[in-house]
């Protein structure tokens, strides 16, 4: 089962390419394209997903686990990587990058908001008791703010969000994920 885990690496490694080239060409193109910063926002926080993923996915490798909680985690990384391309923003002149955004507001948020529910469904078909501890709270926290952006139509309100759950998924990786060796 230990050389499964090489396709949890492989699915983050290339969901982590949009946001990544997202970054790099805003960067490139910068004196004729300006980043939208909710659209910028949200590829970081997708780049910090998918390191809590790989991080999540070094922890749970160690224990005993079954092919259905391994297809069940191995969901986490595809979802990220559908959502990596939903939101794979155009860099060029003339293009809405937050209109782009938003005509995959639902999707993005729907597949968000799935994430910590397989992560926790994971472990319930694993047969693992889940204690109320920071890491089922921060992953309730994941899904409370995926739904409340499916409502979110405001652009200010929307970018406050994005800066809310980009420190939510930093304060996450940090705070659980602290003592698992890399």
């Amino acid at each position: 089962m230990e050389h499964l885990w090489f396709f949890v690496g492989v699915l983050a490694g290339i969901a982590v390419d949009s946001p990544l080239r997202y970054i790099a060409r805003s960067l490139r193109d910068r004196k004729i394209v300006k980043a939208d910063p909710v659209v910028l926002v949200w590829q970081l926080f997708l780049i910090i997903l998918l390191i809590e993923f790989w991080v999540a996915s070094i922890s749970v490798s160690q224990s005993e686990m079954g092919l259905a909680q391994f297809l069940l985690f191995l969901l986490l990384p595809l979802g990220a990587m559908v959502i990596s391309s939903l939101t794979n923003p155009t860099v060029e002149p003339g293009v809405d990058q937050y209109e782009e955004f938003e005509s995959q507001r639902v999707p993005f948020f729907l597949i968000l908001a799935a994430l910590p529910v397989i992560s926790v469904l994971r472990e319930v078909v694993a047969g693992e008791t889940i204690p109320f501890d920071a890491d089922l709270v921060y992953r309730l926290l994941v899904f409370v703010g995926a739904l409340v952006g499916l409502v979110l139509r405001n652009r200010r309100a929307t970018l406050i969000h994005a800066v809310a759950m980009l420190i939510l998924i930093s304060v996450y990786l940090f705070d659980v994920y602290s003592t698992v060796p890399a």
